[in-house]
């Protein structure tokens, strides 16, 4: 259990003590107010949360990027995951500074890895800090804002067996659900993708300091916890692996759910698939597992590290022990050297699937990628690409709504959030499925976990339910 003492926290888990200690800087004469803007991944938004508790455990007021109140510090964490995300990223940070020129404007995330050296020369930017450097906030920023503007010499956040420490928790103060980070990088290295490049190789986060943060974050109310990483299959601390994480963590008392974010089909996933079955009760049944195409050619060219018949056998084994499974994918379109023959063979894979969710993306060249260098000839014609993508969309509607549909008649756990549209007693959440639930109550729901039964399929997309307790 956590102890707060002032602004300091004490975890005592398992014999271990996990100190965070507030800085007192002289220089915050007054209450200052922060802004954190995450652009990007489930990872990206866990590494937010936890700059979020730092930046308020320094004396800042944590405001929303919309909030009335006049802006001190902003801090923008980037994505660089597409030349779209990057573009998006810029377009932020420019729009943030004209709105608000007194600010001190911190930039991170994965762009400021990738494009260090063009960063570096924005105007716009008060102080770059490389994806490494986030968890070194609380000692960064006061050495700039004393004028102070090295980043040597900086803390070591590592324990003897190699994981390393956060030193901090994550703070979702307009969310229901929190997210929590347990992983970092990846040495996959496909072909189209900067991510190792701007996360760097694989590490992974000390397990008691992941089970005392999951603690913290149930007793701060949280009903739902989301286990973030790079490649979160690979953790691994101390002999640990993600199974054994999992049993840790549901060990912890206390009415919640974890839902594991994305995951790779992976060696390791038979046994995550089996921890996820003997914790049913605890862990969503929601299996995010990136397939990126159904054409063993074009997974071999991706390097991607498994076949098509692989990944079925993936999927065959997780739908026979997690009953109700959300399968949902990943796939990129238009991926260089994907003839119409070859789109065909992944496009009957995926339906074949029959994936609750698909996230489709048009392949986007990363300058530094073995993919960008490919020959042009190589390249589908947008015309194709844009043809493929309707495709796929339409496969993605009809798999969505047939999974939704065979929930209906079936009971499950609900996350409620807020009230729908204009409706003063229609509440919506999301069911440990991931599929959008409406219910009627008089009854505030907001954050709470309920049991319910799936009554009917509407036609928006989402569930209409009824409580257990009233059946």
């Amino acid at each position: 259990m956590s102890k707060v003492f002032g602004a300091d926290i004490l975890f005592n888990v398992s014999g271990r003590s996990f100190e965070i200690s507030s800085i007192n800087h002289s220089f915050f004469n007054m209450k200052s107010t922060a802004a954190v803007i995450t652009l990007g991944c489930r990872l990206n938004q866990t590494d937010s949360a936890l700059i979020t508790d730092r930046l308020a455990r320094m004396g800042f007021e944590i405001v929303p990027q919309n909030s009335s109140s006049s802006l001190n510090l902003i801090v923008i964490n980037s994505c660089a995951v597409t030349a779209t995300a990057y573009r998006k990223s810029r377009q932020m940070m420019r729009s943030l500074r004209t709105e608000n020129p007194q600010a001190y404007l911190v930039f991170t995330g994965c762009c400021a890895d990738v494009y260090r050296h063009e960063l570096e020369r924005c105007e716009e930017i008060d102080l770059l800090l490389v994806n490494d450097e986030k968890k070194d906030l609380d000692v960064i920023l006061p050495k700039y804002l004393a004028n102070l503007k090295t980043r040597k010499g900086l803390l070591s956040h590592w324990t003897d067996d190699g994981a390393f420490l956060e030193q901090a928790v994550g703070s979702f103060p307009f969310r229901s659900r929190a997210f929590l980070k347990i992983q970092e990088g990846c040495e996959n290295f496909c072909s189209y993708c900067i991510v190792p490049y701007a996360r760097g190789k694989e590490r992974s986060r000390d397990m008691e300091e992941i089970a005392a943060e999951f603690q913290e974050q149930i007793s701060r109310g949280f009903h739902e916890v989301v286990l973030t990483g790079v490649n979160t299959c690979h953790y691994s601390c101390g002999g640990v692996g993600l199974p054994q994480l999992l049993d840790r963590l549901c060990e912890i008392p206390g009415e919640y759910r974890i839902r594991l974010s994305s995951t790779e089909p992976d060696e390791e996933l038979p046994e995550i698939i089996d921890a996820m079955s003997r914790h049913a009760d605890k862990i969503c049944p929601f299996l995010h597992l990136a397939l990126q195409s159904g054409s063993d050619t074009i997974l071999k060219s991706m390097n991607r590290h498994y076949t098509a018949s692989r990944y079925a056998e993936y999927v065959q084994l997780a739908r026979e022990k997690i009953p109700g499974l959300h399968l949902g994918t990943d796939i990129i379109v238009g991926y260089p050297g994907e003839t119409d023959d070859l789109f065909e063979e992944s496009l009957a894979f995926i339906e074949s699937m029959k994936f609750a969710n698909i996230h489709i993306f048009p392949y986007s060249p990363r300058k530094g990628t073995p993919a960008a260098e490919m020959p042009r000839d190589l390249f589908p014609s947008a015309e194709a690409v844009s043809e493929r993508q309707e495709r796929l969309n339409a496969v993605k509607e009809d798999s969505a709504k047939n999974f939704a549909q065979s929930l209906v008649g079936t009971e499950g756990d609900v996350l409620f959030e807020t009230l729908s549209g204009d409706n003063k007693d229609i509440w919506g959440g999301w069911s440990g499925s991931y599929v959008k639930v409406l219910m009627r109550s008089n009854e505030d729901l907001s954050r709470k976990l309920l049991n319910v039964k799936f009554l009917r399929f509407l036609p928006n997309g989402a569930l209409l339910a009824q409580p257990l307790e009233s059946l």
